[in-house]
C-alpha cells in the first residue's frame, strides 16, 4: 500500500490532515502534497505508516 493510500485511508476514518501532520510530526501542507502522490521522506513514510498501522489494528481489535 502506498503512503498516498495509506493517507485516504486515514482521512476516510475521520483523520484530518492537520490531525495526521501533528501525529507524524511534519506540517499540513506536507501531508496535503502526500496525499497528491508528492514524495516524502523515508522518515515520514515510515511514521505515516506506524499510524496507519496502530488505527487499521486497532479498529480489528476493537470490533472482536
Amino acid at each position: 500500500m502506498s503512503i498516498q493510500e495509506m493517507l485516504g485511508a486515514l482521512i476516510e476514518r475521520g483523520f484530518s490532515q492537520r490531525a495526521i501532520a501533528e501525529r507524524v510530526g511534519v506540517t499540513q501542507p506536507t501531508i496535503y502534497r502526500a496525499t497528491k502522490g508528492a514524495a516524502v521522506r523515508y522518515e515520514v513514510g515510515k511514521a505515516i505508516e506506524v499510524f496507519y498501522e496502530e488505527e487499521i489494528r486497532g479498529a480489528r481489535q476493537r470490533q472482536k
